[in-house]
């Protein structure tokens, strides 16, 4: 019998093999999909893939960069549960086995990051946020609130007088709002932080000129469309302050 790669001895890794079955079973049981369906199926590959390279890196510098790809894609698709939440597709019930799963390799993998120089370590400590939360994203307003913008969303697209591949974009743009923070949020440098936070408010700015494409213009005609231009100005105001005190500590 041959002798199994290091990463496959790593029990970060085989939690990402988990969660992977995790992934598999919730997506089977989907009626629809949307785009945080792909995000998904691509995130957890994603954590697997960057663990087995960081494993394998000998030098301390490279290993931090797949350790750190590999902890965004964990926080990706624990905003990608959060979405199909908000989006009425799977009970919170349902999908907190996965996002407890992932809050342990969101950890073991942080803590592997602090000593990269020593290549066996992957201590376990407990996880849990100031506000009682499994990750640190899902105690910002901003992220709350771009949850929020999904929840108002997606009961409405079926009315809009648009083409599917309109609400798809919108979909998708939305999405990405969420996806942007969570990642943006647990990146090591700041650097890192400030580029995905700069996406997720572009990507306001295209969901509101979407939005406006779907209501054919007609703000004040189309019911409870000015509530969602408020969410989403609210989101781009929290996203460009995060920016700001980002680039602020980054120039310090």
């Amino acid at each position: 019998m041959t002798e199994p790669f290091g990463h496959e001895k790593l029990i970060v890794y085989q939690k990402g093999m988990r969660f992977l079955a995790f992934r598999s079973a919730q997506l089977n049981q989907l009626d629809r999909r949307v785009a945080a369906c792909d995000h998904l199926e691509r995130g957890a590959e994603s954590i697997l893939v960057n663990i087995a390279h960081a494993s394998n890196a000998w030098a301390p510098n490279e290993r931090i960069v797949y350790l750190g790809h590999a902890n965004g894609s964990a926080l990706e698709c624990t905003a990608c549960l959060d979405v199909l939440v908000a989006k009425a597709l799977r009970a919170p019930e349902e999908v907190h086995a996965g996002k407890s799963l992932l809050a342990e390799i969101v950890c073991m993998l942080i803590t592997m990051r602090k000593t990269a120089a020593n290549r066996a370590r992957e201590d376990h400590a407990r996880y849990r946020t100031k506000g009682g939360n499994l990750f640190d994203h899902e105690d910002l307003d901003v992220y709350q609130a771009a949850l929020e913008l999904i929840a108002w969303l997606d009961p409405k697209l079926t009315k809009y007088n648009c083409s599917a591949d309109l609400c798809s974009k919108l979909d998708k743009s939305t999405t990405s709002i969420v996806l942007n923070i969570a990642e943006g949020h647990g990146r090591f440098s700041g650097a890192d932080r400030l580029k995905f936070y700069q996406t997720a408010y572009k990507a306001t700015i295209q969901s509101s000129a979407l939005l406006d494409l779907a209501s054919d213009g007609e703000i004040e005609h189309v019911s409870g469309v000015a509530d969602g231009r408020e969410i989403l100005r609210r989101v781009a105001a929290m996203l460009a302050a995060l920016s700001k005190a980002v680039t602020r500590k980054c120039h310090a």
